[in-house]
């Protein structure tokens, strides 16, 4: 992860056209799973005008305490009027107090801001590692519990005024999450616009594992709020 940084650095230091930070706390509530809260760093450059690098960690604190996510991915427009994006990243998630972690390598199609409506679909290869020597790597690739998902994304920006901004939808992806198939993930985020190039930027999600009886079985809660500033 250290070399990837370093990569991401040297194109924020040589030719970049944009950069765009942000910095959020949050909390993430799982039933019988975990219930922590976390703090993110996040960066999006725009080295020159056809690609797209992200990059963010994610701690937690509470439970699995120290490093809990890092990502990083890396877009190229393919057709400009239509936001038209092919994109590869990697995950690598860590359960510290559990001695477990998990890697993600993902391939997606996306495409958007398009009357503001956003849509991406494609693969992704989970691999699962575990014990002490291991579960700390982002270089583990292989286990018997690795598996292939596929993962998709449609939100549409249903209010925009003139310094703020909701957008709410389904997505099974970020920058540090890969939700199962068997779950619906929900989202909503929203954006207000504090001074020129600084916003306070919200987020929400949650997931439904199941109905019965006509009523909807949730499987978590996220929330998160920071700032976010683009150079």
């Amino acid at each position: 992860m250290t070399r990837l940084l370093a990569i991401l650095a040297l194109a924020v230091a040589t030719c970049y056209a944009s950069v765009a930070s942000s910095v959020r706390l949050g909390y993430r509530g799982e039933p019988g799973v975990e219930s922590k809260m976390f703090a993110t760093v996040t960066a999006d450059v725009v080295p020159v005008q056809y690609l797209r690098v992200d990059a963010g960690l994610s701690f937690n604190v509470f439970q699995n305490n120290g490093v809990g996510t890092a990502g990083m991915g890396l877009g190229a427009v393919l057709f400009r009027p239509a936001g038209l994006t092919i994109r590869f990243a990697a995950q690598h998630q860590q359960w510290n107090d559990w001695q477990a972690g998990e890697n993600r390598a993902l391939a997606t199609v996306e495409a958007g801001p398009v009357y503001g409506l956003e849509a991406g679909f494609g693969v992704a290869r989970r691999v699962s590692v575990f014990g002490a020597d291991d579960y700390r790597s982002p270089f583990v690739w292989k286990s018997g519990a690795a598996e292939w998902n596929y993962v998709y994304r449609l939100t549409w920006e249903f209010l925009r005024k003139e310094s703020w901004w909701l957008k709410a939808g389904f997505s099974s992806y970020d920058l540090f999450t890969v939700h199962n198939p068997q779950q619906f993930p929900l989202c909503l985020s929203g954006s207000y616009s504090l001074k020129d190039n600084l916003d306070l930027v919200v987020d929400a999600g949650t997931a439904i594992i199941g109905f019965s009886g006509g009523l909807a079985s949730f499987h978590e809660l996220t929330l998160n709020a920071g700032v976010r500033y683009e150079f």
